[in-house]
């Protein structure tokens, strides 16, 4: 199986559609403000997790950075509703995209490319071909083009990994004893590790980065519909 990384064409001129969209999330886990490093968060989002109905709601409509024993306090409330997949950390969005679109739309969109919004049809024949691990939310976006179809964003969830050969130690950032904070530089060569990828899967996140990478197959299926605004970098297994 081959796979590809979703980006944004850097060239606007070569743009087939006008489409855009402005929206934010219901809810967010704070990013940590560490006594011993710096602030910290990432940018995952889960759309399809629903805390409509956690009383103590209103206290995550903010990213802005707290204490971690504040973040603690706030990643416990939200940890009942998340799938036991998921890790949870600080700067994580939840729900679906809330705002306004503008324009029209092809198959797929991603600007940016850490969120891929497909239009309905594109759903629709992503579905019937049997693709792995879609999990489509619908984007509440308003949309003066009332003929426009709706957009629903596929949720990308971090569950594969870079290979650790690709990632220079000078590139590492050294794990902080108190929060937790980690990560690295991402390497411009870089590839995925084979073992980490459940086996058939046609979308994911890879882990500790804002890549989304699709299957050989997701990206057949929808070229079919025709163009779209999108640049699918081929990204190596081993």
């Amino acid at each position: 199986m081959r796979y590809f990384e979703v980006s944004t064409p850097r060239d606007l001129d070569s743009f087939h559609w006008s489409g855009s969209y402005r929206a934010e999330r219901q809810w967010y886990l704070p990013s940590v403000l560490c006594q011993r490093c710096e602030t910290w968060g990432v940018m995952t989002a889960y759309p399809s997790v629903d805390l409509s109905t956690l009383p103590e709601k209103d206290e995550l409509k903010s990213v802005w950075p707290q204490p971690l024993e504040e973040y603690v306090r706030r990643k416990a409330l939200v940890l009942p509703f998340v799938p036991p997949e998921i890790q949870l950390e600080p700067g994580c969005q939840f729900g679906p995209l809330v705002g306004r679109a503008m324009g029209r739309f092809g198959p797929v969109t991603a600007m940016p490319s850490w969120q891929v919004l497909v239009r309905e049809d594109t759903l629709a024949a992503i579905q019937e071909a049997g693709l792995n691990g879609i999990i489509p939310v619908r984007a509440e976006l308003r949309n003066r083009r009332t003929k426009e179809l709706p957009q629903y964003e596929l949720e990308a969830r971090p569950l594969v990994k870079l290979h650790p050969a690709c990632i220079q130690d000078r590139d590492r950032v050294p794990t902080c004893g108190y929060c937790g904070s980690h990560g690295f530089y991402l390497p411009p060569e870089r590839w995925l590790l084979g073992e980490s990828i459940p086996a058939g899967l046609d979308l994911f996140g890879v882990e500790d980065t804002t890549r989304i990478v699709v299957s050989e197959r997701f990206v057949d299926t929808v070229n079919r519909l025709g163009p779209s605004d999108v640049v699918y970098r081929e990204i190596s297994v081993e």
